[in-house]
């Protein structure tokens, strides 16, 4: 198994991954569709152009397994989104029905993402792990902590000591790997599925620039 950067033609495999591994995330707000997974893949590919270097895919025999996308300054996310046309565009599809969207699920949407903003307006600035997932059929075998020490290393390579992150709090797994990490929980929030963990690490390497 290797870890690359990741390139534009692993979106696809990208976008399966997210599907399956929060599926229920998703389904709170609509039912999983091809025209769900255009909508899915228009966002993954913003992202990839805005924080392609810290963008990196697990690869075991060929096979995209797991992914990992560390955002050194959402703000470049925001203004992206605004400045090349992303926004409008996706308001389009939305209302062209290119997503398959319907208004009641994309207020829904929307207001999660306030209840989002509260969460970045109220824990100190820093790099985050914004999304990281492994393909269930591949969990257990340790890919997803190795793409986050990846991800660690490359957010510290630019000099940023701080690095946050949301999770569930009954993921109970996850909360392990980040505490092993150490990601220490500074906080909660809560979204219109739940609560969140807000955690936070501080630079921990070592003389060798390994991660402790």
């Amino acid at each position: 198994m290797k870890i690359i950067l990741a390139q534009s033609q692993h979106n696809d495999k990208v976008v399966e991954i997210f599907c399956s591994a929060f599926e229920n995330s998703i389904t709170f707000f609509t039912p999983i569709t091809q025209k769900v997974k255009t909508a899915i893949k228009d966002v993954f590919c913003l992202l990839h152009r805005v924080f392609g270097q810290g963008f990196f895919v697990a690869v075991e025999n060929g096979e995209v397994c797991g992914y990992i996308i560390m955002a050194d300054d959402i703000k470049r996310l925001w203004l992206q989104a605004i400045t090349s046309g992303f926004l409008k565009k996706a308001i389009m599809s939305t209302v062209s029905g290119k997503y398959g969207l319907t208004l009641s699920t994309l207020y829904k949407i929307v207001k999660n993402k306030l209840l989002y903003f509260r969460f970045e307006m109220t824990t100190q600035s820093s790099a985050q792990v914004l999304s990281i997932a492994v393909h269930p059929e591949h969990q257990g075998k340790g890919i997803g902590q190795k793409l986050l020490s990846k991800g660690i290393r490359h957010i510290e390579a630019l000099g940023i000591k701080k690095i946050k992150l949301e999770v569930r709090p009954n993921n109970i797994s996850a909360v392990k790997i980040y505490e092993k990490y150490g990601f220490c929980t500074i906080g909660e929030t809560q979204d219109l599925q739940g609560k969140w963990l807000i955690m936070m690490r501080e630079d921990c390497l070592d003389e060798n620039n390994v991660v402790i």
